[in-house]
């Protein structure tokens, strides 16, 4: 800051530097390539690289003087030098310097502010008030420049941001410093309610949270670590956030609660029945039998079957799903709340609907014993499993039974209308299987939190009885749904998977489950589209969702699609239209099973702690030169194991593997191959 041209510096000669935002006085002692040797009027003697001097005064003292003189005359300097600087009015030069576009040296300006020839107090003097000076003018390249008066506006307006800034720093570490030191659970609330926002946003977020400066320097003076997992634990001991807290919901944006607007929505939808909601158009089903199958926790129920004999001995199939698109139209606030929604997701310790109870629950949920409206997907099938004359219908429906998956499977043989249905369902699959369809089918590992906070972990295989049924006859709606259109030509989102590829690189193992993870990685991915396609694993072609309006958004449109088609016989929703909706549902269906994915294996996790588990069978699903990748059977968790030096193992093999290092919060599992 001395300028290019630097002056000679030898011994006696006074500095001016920085130090902690304060300027120092020191006097060289001695001075060695671009470093200087000086006693400061701290009475410390240190080496200071000559490029950190902002004013210099060569000769001024004498280094041969005792330590303690050397001391006093610089304190005797900086008085004389600070009250020059006191009698600086930095507005006064401003105002006769304000439109200048050059910029001025210190010594230029000693000057005029002076009067005459300056010496280096005033220099100096002034040069202190203009570095400390953060409103009027500008220090750049070593000269001072005067703002302009709008320029001095906004400054004034930013020093004033800094003030607030730096005064919320006092009080919020002093408010911080004292809950960390306290460490006794409950809320205490800060000098400013953003504080709290500003560290959840740390916690989630790190050095991207757009205040994450601010944070960490709380956090440094209250002398707490400015760390991400620091902010988790502050917020859990305020009781703002639950030890279990799904950070992962918080990172992706996703909230259970509904805005108030969708929620009034919701509430005046309670007064219309069904009933007066029919319409002549509605076929009157309600003297079917009709019922559910879903799990034992469900609540809304989006589906049922029904199974008639017809006089010439064909069977009527009747696949109904609550159509929520006469509840929920297009663009209202539901509409909106659902779309952004996209879906609802399922978590082992909480539900989160992509409509609000009155609905999902009650209104659209085909209740037991309940009227309620559909649309009907009505098949008529011969002994042989053969498909004759098929049709969709708006229709008013009444559930006579609610059963589960295991009602189903234990009754299946005695009872007529399950046996029909699960031997038709398997010659639905065997059709399908003759179309090039490809079974691999995984068993579900449920995940459920009790209010206690203990978690039960299940497995049940998807190839039950109960569960062939259902999926079966859903398939054939969707199926059916996606014909209906495509024959009318008329755009939706239809699902396509254009390749299956066959395993080529056999790899022997006894276990059937490594052969279906091998197979499932070579497949294409499944892909939303407004043109109708093949789907290859299925072995269908067309084919859309239509089948869960109530969970899923792009069942409701379809649905909505469906229904203006068979009605007007033209489009409800135009292609680019459904194009843009496709890559909204895209992206938010990727935050979804990014949440899904994550939290269930934090509770996966979380299992093995309190179980205290130790060791684990693992399949190798596949190695490389230091790790082998691993498949946990029990729980279909897969985890990365280095490989042992003693005791190689092979791609297809079960291995024992025993847990190193297990903590669940920071996803941290580690294991070894024993």
């Amino acid at each position: 800051m001395i300028g290019k041209e630097a002056p000679e510096m030898p011994a006696g000669t006074v500095v001016e530097f920085f130090e902690s935002k304060d300027i120092v006085l020191g006097v060289c002692l001695n001075v060695k390539d671009q470093r200087l040797s000086i006693l400061t009027e701290t009475n410390r003697e240190m080496n200071l690289a000559r490029r950190r001097v902002i004013f210099a005064s060569p000769g001024l003292l004498d280094p041969s003087e005792g330590r303690d003189q050397l001391v006093q005359r610089l304190l005797d300097l900086r008085k004389r030098r600070e009250d020059l600087a006191g009698s600086v009015r930095v507005e006064e030069l401003w105002e006769v310097l304000e439109g200048e576009p050059e910029g001025f040296a210190a010594r230029d300006l000693a000057e005029l502010y002076f009067s005459g020839d300056p010496s280096d107090d005033h220099v100096a003097a002034l040069q202190r008030v203009l570095l400390r000076d953060r409103l009027y003018f500008q220090y750049k390249d070593g000269l001072f420049v005067a703002r302009t008066a709008d320029k001095v506006e906004q400054r004034r307006l930013e020093l004033e941001q800094e003030a607030r800034r730096e005064a919320l720093l006092e009080a919020g570490a002093a408010w911080l410093k004292q809950v960390w030191k306290s460490r006794s659970p409950g809320r205490k609330d800060p000098p400013d309610p953003k504080i709290l926002d500003q560290i959840k946003d740390f916690c989630l977020f790190g050095q991207e949270a757009p205040e994450s400066a601010f944070v960490k320097e709380l956090f440094k003076r209250a002398g707490v670590a400015p760390q991400q997992n620091t902010a988790f634990r502050l917020l859990v001991q305020l009781g703002i956030w639950s030890k279990d807290e799904n950070l992962y919901l918080h990172q992706q944006g996703i909230s259970s609660d509904f805005s108030q607007e969708a929620l009034e929505a919701a509430r005046q939808k309670t007064s219309l029945s069904a009933e007066h909601l029919g319409g002549p158009e509605r076929q009157d089903l309600r003297h079917w039998d009709a019922f559910t199958v879903d799990g034992a926790n469900t609540r809304d129920f989006d589906d049922a079957l029904s199974l008639e004999k017809r006089p010439d001995g064909r069977w009527l199939v009747g696949v109904h799903i609550a159509d929520a698109a006469q509840y929920v139209q297009p663009g209202d606030p539901l509409d909106r709340e659902a779309e952004e929604r996209t879906t609802s997701i399922y978590l082992p310790d909480a539900r989160i609907s992509m409509l609000p109870a009155e609905l999902s629950e009650d209104l659209c949920s085909l209740r037991l014993g309940e009227d309620r409206l559909a649309v009907s997907f009505l098949f008529e099938v011969d002994e042989g499993g053969t498909v004759h004359p098929c049709r969709v219908v708006p229709s008013l429906l009444r559930v006579k039974r609610r059963l589960t998956y295991e009602d189903v499977d234990r009754t299946v043989e005695e009872d007529e209308p399950f046996r029909v249905l699960h031997g038709l369902a398997q010659q639905l699959r065997q059709i399908r299987l003759a179309r090039g369809a490809v079974l691999l089918p995984l068993p579900e590992i449920q995940i459920h939190v009790n209010e206690h906070g203990m978690i039960h972990v299940s497995r049940y295989e998807k190839e039950t009885p109960g569960q062939l049924i259902v999926s079966e006859w859903m398939i054939a709606a969707n199926g059916l749904a996606a014909n209906e259109l495509a024959r009318r030509e008329i755009p939706a989102i239809y699902r396509t998977q254009e390749e299956c590829r066959p395993e080529t690189d056999q790899v022997q193992s006894d276990y059937p489950i490594f052969h279906v993870y091998r197979q499932r990685r070579l497949f294409a991915r499944a892909e939303l589209t407004t043109r109708p396609g093949p789907h290859c694993s299925l072995g269908m072609d067309p084919y859309t969702t239509v089948t869960s309006p109530i969970r899923r958004y792009m069942d409701l449109v379809v649905q909505r699609q469906l229904k203006h088609a068979l009605q007007t016989g033209e489009a409800l929703y135009g292609e680019e239209e459904l194009e843009a909706l496709i890559t909204r549902i895209r992206v938010q269906l990727g935050r979804v099973a990014f949440v899904q994915r994550k939290w269930a294996r934090y509770w996966l996790l979380k299992y093995l702690e309190q179980e205290d588990i130790q060791s684990l069978n693992a399949l190798v699903l596949d190695k490389n030169a230091r790790f082998a990748h691993l498949l946990i059977p029990d729980f279909l968790m897969e985890v990365n194991a280095p490989l042992p030096e003693d005791n190689p193992v092979s791609p297809g093999e079960m291995v024992r593997i025993k847990i190193e290092r297990l903590v669940p919060r920071d996803e941290i599992f580690r294991v070894q191959i024993v």
